[in-house]
């Protein structure tokens, strides 16, 4: 069987993840068969670039990734996207921004520092995104017209990603593990049929998940 959550829009069709059937182990296989697809995926596509930057060498280390520290790829993961963030920080603090785009810009300068979460603005953008299964009106709502483009919008669904990841990590809620699992399908979905830009950071969230959803298996469901 196939993992049938990346190869439909979910925004598009919101009532993708309702009624499914249970499939039990097939379906978890499906499940690590179509994440490590797109791990071999993105690290091919990062593999063709001409710059040899230390940060793509730390990445192509992910090629096996099983063997490297969640907390490496935490650390590549921050530190890429805050790269990217920063770019838009000026126009962040000018723009009349909704209150989930405010609330998902200052949960992730928490997050990045280490500090606590406020959880009644985490599950608002939780029901947000399991609502409408994006954030992108919001961001067009929040940004002047000539701004918006494919990567701002990654760039804040991946900053939801690592919110969601961090608040895991801390509180082992399944709740928010369902929620990032719905939010990479669309990462992924739009990895694989759109001009994809963050490509790194793609590698980064579904590396972490897979660890994530290990421990899961092992710990919760004592497989």
């Amino acid at each position: 069987m196939n993992y049938k959550y990346i190869y439909e829009n979910p925004s598009e069709n919101r009532q993708l993840y309702m009624y499914s059937d249970y499939n039990g182990k097939e379906f978890i296989e499906a499940y690590k068969k179509s994440r490590n697809d797109v791990l071999i995926k993105c690290l091919k596509k990062i593999n063709r670039t001409e710059e040899e930057l230390e940060t793509t060498n730390k990445l192509l280390k992910l090629s096996n990734y099983s063997h490297i520290k969640k907390d490496e790829i935490m650390s590549i993961f921050c530190n890429i996207i805050y790269d990217r963030f920063i770019i838009f920080d000026k126009e962040i603090t000018n723009s009349d921004l909704t209150e989930a785009i405010n609330d998902l810009s200052s949960l992730y300068i928490k997050a990045k520092n280490n500090q606590s979460l406020n959880k009644l603005k985490l599950d608002n953008l939780v029901k947000i995104f399991e609502t409408k299964k994006n954030f992108s009106t919001e961001i067009q709502n929040s940004f002047d017209a000539s701004f918006i483009s494919n990567e701002i919008d990654e760039i804040f669904h991946f900053l939801f990603s690592f919110i969601i990841i961090k608040y895991f990590i801390s509180f082992k809620s399944l709740k928010y593990f369902n929620t990032l699992l719905k939010l990479n399908d669309l990462l992924i979905y739009r990895f694989y049929n759109m001009n994809f830009i963050n490509v790194e950071l793609l590698l980064c969230a579904i590396s972490i998940e897979l660890k994530i959803y290990s421990s899961v298996e092992e710990d919760i469901l004592g497989v």
